[in-house]
């Protein structure tokens, strides 16, 4: 399906970023106006655009996955003292029960996620993460730990109520928002895919025809807010596109092509017709006011962009389309699980697939979406007696299923074999306390800090823990190790910060390293980019 863009008078990419950097200067203060500008500086001193494809996808865990119960120790000093601290939400390595076995995995680096030396033995993962133990023994994806928002690196147990911490610990509006910004010691402003976005969408996005590079099928999210407005998140559902209301189903009762946007023959000649032509007319004109200008954009954007992901899903449409073998591949994972592959948050991710199939509609050579699965939020019965779909114990099963279908699609010929070139990774408002919060079966646990987290991908190095694993000593067990927050419960400080987890994301999706401080004005406080390249935490290929 061909696509016909027609623009009246409208500004350029370049004119764009210079309307949007000056008004900006009249309604931020000027630190973030200069920062900004670094940003779009970077951007328009780039010299030719990059080659090949790449996209991130955000899989954001809502409501704190509680991430003990994800990685979790199988043998070792670690085993003891989390059979010790857990109660109720222990999981047995060795149980008449095989269902609630932990699965064994095997980390190729363990020593160095050790935090004590000879503290670890071995590790497993929850006993529903079948698949996401396959990919991980075969080097497809890998555990990040000890992450989570920070303001300074070295806090601990002593230093804790003295420390400067992110605002709000524990809370989960202002920890989604602070993971999401990376900046949580300064008013949200932007989030850190927004300012990636930024910086390398007219850098490897050059046509002015092209889609947004940001693509929510999650809602409205922190994650994807632009600094400059620049690159404006494209949001839709699980369902497809969300067309403006009045026009039909996919603007059937307005337009003869709904492939076709803004040419005049392609109007119908009805009342609705004319209406969409009308207000179509209106969008493509040029105002002196600049924010007359950018309100107008923001529909303008929206339209072309609903266009354009339109043809992308067209691809992947149809009776004789891949359309049911990308499903195929989630349905197969699903395959025994007890869980209905039919959800909200498997059908996003087989829209991800799918755009990912058709990107050569959407004219970008950078990606970045976000997904979100609901449901974190484990007060109680996080363990349910008998059940795979309940608790977290179906948390973890939608989210490894999903997970392995979404793996087995990029690898096929469908999509185009884009295994190695994407990346996803998971990322939640907090963990959640190492102790149960009662003694009998509908046992849950509350709201805490530091976590893991996975990624996943063909460029991942996988089959290893990064980061350093937590002592999960508890605050009153007296040993000076502990990293338990406050109180006695297991809120585990973190020892990697977002801005670490997120810059090693960011450089391989093509942020140079001059620029990883500007996307991240935190970052220098924990660690010297060369450090982040060589070290621990360098879990994606180049």
């Amino acid at each position: 399906m061909n696509l016909v863009f027609r623009r009246k008078n409208g500004p350029s990419r370049r004119q764009f970023l210079v309307q949007t950097g000056c008004s900006a200067m009249g309604i931020t203060s000027m630190v973030n106006t200069l920062a900004h500008l670094k940003l779009m500086q970077g951007a328009l001193n780039a010299q030719s655009p990059g080659s090949g494809y790449r996209a991130l996808v955000c899989v954001f865990l809502n409501g704190g996955n509680d991430s003990n119960n994800m990685l979790i120790p199988y043998s070792g000093t670690a085993r003891t003292d989390y059979q010790n601290g857990r109660g109720m939400l222990t999981i047995p390595t060795n149980n008449a029960n095989a269902a609630l076995n932990v699965l064994p995995i095997n980390a190729t680096n363990v020593a160095a996620c050790d935090p004590l030396g000879g503290y670890l033995g071995t590790f497993g993962v929850h006993p529903k993460l079948t698949h996401i133990k396959t990919l991980f023994d075969a080097g497809d994806a890998a555990f990040i730990s000890g992450v989570g928002t920070l303001t300074y690196p070295g806090i601990t147990r002593a230093s804790y109520p003295t420390a400067p911490k992110p605002p709000q610990l524990y809370s989960h509006s202002d920890q989604q928002v602070q993971w999401q910004s990376s900046i949580p010691d300064r008013p949200f402003t932007s989030g850190w895919g927004g300012r990636i976005a930024d910086l390398l969408d007219p850098v490897h996005n050059p046509s002015s025809g092209n889609a947004s590079m940001s693509v929510s099928i999650a809602g409205v999210n922190s994650f994807q807010v632009s600094p400059t407005g620049v690159v404006a998140p494209y949001v839709m559902t699980s369902s497809g596109v969300v067309s403006f209301a009045g026009y039909g189903t996919n603007y059937a009762s307005a337009v003869t092509n709904p492939g076709i946007l803004f040419q005049a023959s392609n109007y119908k000649t009805g009342e609705q017709g004319r209406r969409l032509q009308a207000f179509e007319n209106i969008l493509q004109m040029t105002h002196a006011s600049l924010m007359e200008n950018a309100y107008n954009g923001v529909a303008m954007n929206a339209r072309m962009t609903e266009g354009m992901v339109g043809s992308a899903l067209q691809v992947t449409a149809g009776s004789t389309s891949t359309t049911s073998t990308l499903d195929s591949y989630f349905t197969n994972a699903f395959a025994g699980s007890g869980y209905n592959v039919n959800n909200d948050f498997t059908n996003q991710m087989k829209l991800v697939a799918r755009l990912i199939a058709g990107r050569a509609a959407l004219g970008n050579n950078r990606q970045i979406f976000f997904v979100q699965q609901g449901g974190y939020d484990t007060h109680i019965a996080q363990i349910p007696s008998g059940s795979n779909t309940a608790g977290h114990t179906g948390l973890m099963n939608n989210l490894n299923c999903t997970l392995k279908g979404f793996a087995d699609a990029l690898k096929g010929a469908e999509v185009g074999n884009m295994w190695d070139n994407v990346t996803a990774f998971t990322a939640s408002d907090f963990t959640r306390t190492f102790t149960a919060n009662k003694t009998d079966a509908t046992a849950g646990s509350d709201h805490a800090w530091g976590g893991h987290a996975l990624v996943m991908g063909g460029s991942v190095k996988g089959a290893r823990v990064y980061g350093k694993f937590p002592v999960l000593k508890l605050g009153n067990s007296g040993d000076p190790n502990t990293i338990d927050a406050t109180g006695s419960s297991g809120r585990w400080i973190p020892s990697i910060s977002v801005d670490q987890y997120a810059s090693v994301l960011a450089r391989w999706l093509g942020v140079g390293d001059s620029a990883l401080d500007d996307i991240f004005p935190n970052l220098s406080r924990f660690v010297t980019i060369p450090n982040i390249i060589s070290g621990n935490m360098d879990f994606l290929s180049a």
